[in-house]
Order: C-alpha cells, then structure tokens, then sequence
C-alpha cells in the first residue's frame, strides 16, 4: 500500500492546489476527491500527481 499525503507536500514545496490542478489539467473537485477518498485513487491520476512532485526534488 502507498500513502501519499499531498497536502502535506503541497504545503513543504509552496505549492497551491490550484497550480497542481492546473499543471495536471483536472478541477480542484477532482482532486481533492482523488486526495481525500480513503478507498483507492485511479492510476490516471496518482501517476499525474507523482510526476508533478518529482519535477519539484
């Protein structure tokens, strides 16, 4: 199992949620259901979000 905390990386690396919804070409809507649903997030987006993450190491 992986666990991503993206909000807690947004807020070390400065970054708001609307700049990654942006930079990921989704709504803010659908982020944060991807980000806040405990169940299981689509492979679409947690590839989207880790690319995104890794270009700001």
């Amino acid at each position: 199992m992986v666990q991503l905390n993206v909000e807690k990386l947004l807020k070390e690396r400065k970054m708001s949620k609307e700049k990654l919804c942006n930079s990921m070409n989704i709504t803010r809507y659908n982020l944060n259901k991807a980000i806040k649903s405990h169940n299981s997030i689509s492979y679409k987006y947690l590839e989207r979000i880790l690319q995104k993450f890794t270009l700001y190491f």
